[in-house]
């Protein structure tokens, strides 16, 4: 193999693409192997468009299951873009050489056989794998692998050595290093074998390209295969190595990536800290002659410095220029030829961010991560999903816009159901294209406000989706029911099975409610339960302009009413402030949504558990008083009754716990004192009895629970206080007539906030 040169790159390393196309230019070979799934060949010819803007990505996903794919990144500054393009740009053949994704997406890289055969083996204890790179730093005093092949590589700045000197030495190195590491830590006997297997596809495709060309072939793969392509091994056994391997059906097309999705904070595993600044050291190389560091450190304060003032900084160009100076200063102290990523960073923190972090914070993803998203070519060939979604703006005469603009829809017309059913399903699959702001017009839910705003991410989320399937509707479902498998709340269950219903997807629905009568039945959160009945309740009882599952849906809704039925009293003991809140607010939802519901052997239970809980002492304090509010609403219980409970909840009880019952009792509404004098003056004889102590305890609470009190109910209560005398006119009269009533009036008026509301009682 004597007219293959194989050229070690780091995937997405800016120093790597200039080195590489310095190297391609001496060698000037007849055809550039690169690393990546040979499935890729087809999608090579479409580089090359003008319409082509990195950061891109090559999807491949399984013919039958969508949900089975993987993405091979490309940033303008990645080696392998910058071999594809040098290739295309010049007529040479151009070939992925990589196992196939045929055989990543068969899931079984290592076949059963092997496998056991591997794990009967004696093992030695398992060792934590060294990073080859961590090795060459150490010896070279550097910290880390990722500083060392920084300082060498990306950042080089200029060596004085040729690319094919460098490339030489990166060989040599990594080689040596990828030894070492086997001796020391290496991997385990699976990922070794599978190694070897890739390698032996690359070696294979090296010497078919051999046979092809007479001319020299250029190799560019992954700096840590180098060792095991030079290794000695022959055709026969290389194709025994890989004989028999799994593989599935796989379509392949070009996808938009985005600079953030290139970093390795997203998750992706061959990802780089910093795109940003990879970009501008692209830039940088890729200019036919170096400026020099000077410009190249003058130029990234500049942008930064601009980022801060739009941010509301005084980031002025003096202050942008002596941050280069510092950057500049810093690179000559640690014996760099041009300032790295820590320097720069250093030096603006000093400089321009006078040493506060958070300023440099609220720009880093800008400038370090970078907001770049890619562009396909209108006549590449688009994913599956990306048909269907423009299939549908065509249908629904929808044009994806940045302009944000605000759409109405009636869902009794045709048009305005698919143009909703539309935007409901990009919605679950995470393509967020429209924001719902108002549905529900009245009491029904045949109308819809939509805010629209068009972002090229939805571009990247759309190419996301297609692990959920291959259409907008597959698509939704598979999203929908994995969410509905993922998680055990009801409340998110009930809300994804309203979501699966007005985007129009009954299969969905369906599997969402199995889900949640699974859930409930198992579930001891009373409260998770009732807030899921109501929005339910709401769908049956006025409808949706979709089909319903009419009858699954009331017997969800059956099995969850009869499961906080069941167990709402001794599920309300003990509970802390925060969870009573809650509850209180659940009931009052739950208790209407019964109302509108209908089923009288429900209403009557639920009525005879709210009973139960007013005479339960180890109930809390604000669900026992919303009890026996409700059983008084509903005129369940007559007055003495009412006020008999009323009576124990509040007399001889601590403050605390009075005041938290009375609260929850009084909330809402004044005329439960107005039209029942008897209540009044419980409340009145509890609050006269109250030590100074203690009402002022009491009083925050109190006042809570009159402040949802109207203007007119205040007063009215007011009229009430005062015996009702038609022949007072004003408080301030019935004051000179009660010395005691004066000395109470100013605090009383604070209490039902009557100064703040302006009466003049």
């Amino acid at each position: 193999m004597t007219r293959v040169h194989l050229l070690g790159i780091r995937h997405h390393g800016p120093g790597s693409a200039a080195l590489l196309k310095g190297a391609l230019e001496a060698l000037d070979p007849a055809c550039v192997l690169i690393e990546g799934p040979t499935e890729g060949d087809a999608l090579i010819e479409y580089a090359a468009l003008p319409g082509m803007k990195p950061p891109l990505a090559m999807l491949f996903y399984a013919s039958d299951e969508a949900s089975n794919a993987m993405f091979a990144p490309f940033a303008e500054f990645s080696p392998e873009w910058v071999a594809l393009r040098w290739a295309l740009d010049r007529g040479r053949e151009v070939k992925f050489i990589d196992w196939p994704a045929a055989v990543s997406l068969a899931r079984a890289p290592v076949d059963a056989k092997d496998e056991e055969a591997i794990l009967t083996q004696t093992q030695p204890p398992e060792r934590v794998r060294a990073d080859p790179l961590d090795i060459l730093a150490e010896a070279a005093g550097y910290g880390d692998g990722e500083a060392f092949w920084n300082a060498l590589i990306e950042q080089y700045g200029g060596t004085g050595q040729t690319p094919l000197e460098v490339f030489a030495a990166i060989e040599t190195a990594m080689t040596e290093a990828r030894q070492h590491q086997a001796d020391v830590a290496g991997m385990s006997a699976v990922e070794t074998l599978r190694e070897n297997r890739r390698e032996a596809f690359m070696r294979t495709h090296i010497r078919e390209a051999l046979k092809r060309h007479e001319g020299l072939v250029a190799a560019v793969v992954g700096a840590w295969h180098i060792g095991g392509l030079r290794k000695s091994a022959t055709a026969i056994e290389d194709k025994a190595l890989i004989k028999e391997l799994p593989r599935i059906k796989v379509e392949a097309t070009w996808a938009p990536w985005s600079d953030s999705r290139l970093s390795f904070a997203s998750g992706y595993a061959a990802g780089v800290i910093s795109p940003g600044w990879y970009r501008h050291l692209w830039d940088l190389y890729s200019r036919d002659q170096h400026e020099g560091a000077e410009p190249f450190a003058a130029l990234w304060q500049a942008r930064t410095a601009a980022l801060l003032r739009e941010e509301g900084y005084a980031a002025s160009t003096a202050s942008a220029i002596e941050a280069a100076r510092l950057a500049l200063s810093l690179s000559a102290l640690r014996g760099m030829a041009i300032p790295g990523l820590t320097e720069m960073r250093d030096a603006t923190l000093s400089a321009l961010c006078h040493g506060d972090e958070t300023a440099l914070r609220l720009i880093e993803r800008q400038l370090y991560i970078g907001e770049r998203i890619g562009e396909i070519d209108d006549a590449v060939p688009q994913m599956p999903l990306k048909r269907d979604f423009d299939l549908w703006c065509r249908k629904t005469r929808l044009k994806p816009s940045e302009l944000t603009e605000e759409m109405r829809l009636d869902l009794r017309s045709d048009a305005g159901l698919l143009k909703s059913t539309f935007l409901h399903r990009l919605n679950l699959i995470g393509v967020h294209w429209g924001r719902l702001l108002d549905a529900e017009a009245g009491r029904g839910t045949f109308r819809e406000i939509w805010s629209l705003t068009w972002n090229p991410d939805l571009t990247i989320a759309l190419a996301e989706a297609l692990v959920w399937g291959v259409t907008l509707e597959r698509a939704a479902v598979g999203a929908t029911v994995d969410r509905s498998s993922k998680t055990t709340s009801i409340s998110e269950l009930a809300d994804l099975v309203r979501a699966a219903l007005v985007a129009d997807l009954p299969e969905a629905a369906k599997a969402c409610i199995d889900r949640l009568q699974a859930a409930a039945v198992h579930l001891s959160d009373i409260t998770d339960l009732m807030t899921a009945v109501a929005p339910l309740v709401r769908i049956v009882r006025y409808g949706t302009a979709r089909k319903l599952p009419e009858a699954e849906l009331r017997g969800l809704i059956a099995t969850l009413a009869a499961e906080i039925n069941a167990g709402v009293r001794t599920g309300s003991h003990q509970l802390d402030a925060d969870e009573a809140s809650a509850r209180i607010d659940a009931m009052r939802a739950y208790d209407e949504a019964l109302g509108l519901f209908g089923d009288t052997g429900l209403t009557e239970e639920w009525h005879r558990q709210l009973a139960r809980m007013v005479d339960d002492e180890q109930i809390a304090a604000p669900v026992a008083g919303l009890a026996l509010r409700r059983l008084h609403d509903s005129r369940q219980w007559g007055e003495p009754a009412v006020a008999a409970a009323f009576s124990r909840h509040i007399v001889g009880e601590t403050p605390a716990r009075a005041g938290a019952f009375v609260e929850s009792f009084l909330s809402g509404s004044a005329e439960v004192l107005i039209q029942d004098p008897v209540l009044l003056f419980l409340l009145d004889e509890w609050l006269s009895g109250l030590d100074e102590n203690s009402f002022i305890e009491s009083l925050p609470l109190l006042r809570r629970a009159l402040s949802g009190f109207d203007t007119g109910g205040r007063k009215r209560v007011m009229d009430r206080l005062r015996g009702g005398r038609q022949t007072v006119a004003t408080l301030d009269e019935a004051a000179k007539e009660n010395p005691a009533f004066e000395r109470a009036l100013p605090l009383l008026r604070q209490i039902l906030g009557l100064e703040s509301a302006g009466i003049e009682a």
